[in-house]
């Protein structure tokens, strides 16, 4: 005695993706349901590429923005400096880790050539207390290259800033690509109705002017 084999069940994804190609062997499938599936795939299509997006963008800006930190780095020297006058806060609150506090500093850069001038810090210090800086080639008072942590956030926050756009554009598109599928499936199924209806109530075998279908 022979037996069929059993046929496996089709995934849903699967299914899914067969019918979004025109290839699913059923004969209950619509054309609406094949666009269904289609806008699904093209959805999961385009969120991949607005990943890759996302995250070239973030690698681009990371590494131009690197480059850029090296080149400013190489013009600036880090020293040590000699707090003249202990260091005050900038401002009353001084419980935040943001507090700033200011105080006058000297230092020597080049060499022998001596500068004096106002500093910023984040800690309370005393006078004659040492604190690091930079300064430019002349001796002048710079601004910090960023580290390593700020230019990994800048370019992590800006491809995230391009996949949410992107994320937003495409789930517009799919909600209007899925609406005018189901104003389509409704228009097709009243459609349907209105021909079916007389024959599942039996009006259509009705003769005029008498209630029973029977009667024919």
């Amino acid at each position: 005695m022979t037996s069929n084999p059993r046929t496996r069940p089709t995934r849903p994804w699967r299914r899914s993706l067969l019918r979004a190609l025109g290839t699913e062997r059923n004969e209950l499938a619509r054309p609406e349901d094949r666009g269904r599936s289609r806008a699904w795939l093209l959805t999961a299509v385009a969120t991949g590429l607005a990943l890759l997006l996302g995250g070239t963008a973030a690698w681009s800006d990371f590494d131009s923005a690197e480059h850029r930190a090296a080149a400013a780095a190489s013009r600036l020297h880090h020293l040590e400096a000699v707090l003249l006058t202990p260091a005050r806060p900038t401002t009353d609150d001084t419980t935040t880790l943001a507090a700033k506090y200011r105080a006058t500093a000297t230092w020597t850069y080049p060499v022998e050539q001596s500068h004096t001038g106002t500093v910023e810090i984040n800690h309370r210090a005393n006078a004659n207390s040492t604190i690091g800086l930079w300064v430019g080639d002349t001796g002048q008072l710079a601004t910090a290259p960023p580290s390593t942590a700020d230019l990994v956030s800048d370019a992590v926050s800006l491809g995230l800033s391009l996949l949410g756009c992107l994320l937003v554009l495409i789930a517009g598109g799919l909600g209007l690509r899925l609406s005018s599928l189901n104003r389509r499936t409704g228009a097709a199924w009243q459609h349907a109705w209105a021909e079916t209806e007389p024959l599942w109530s039996g009006r259509a075998t009705q003769r005029p002017g008498t209630g029973d279908p029977r009667l024919g």
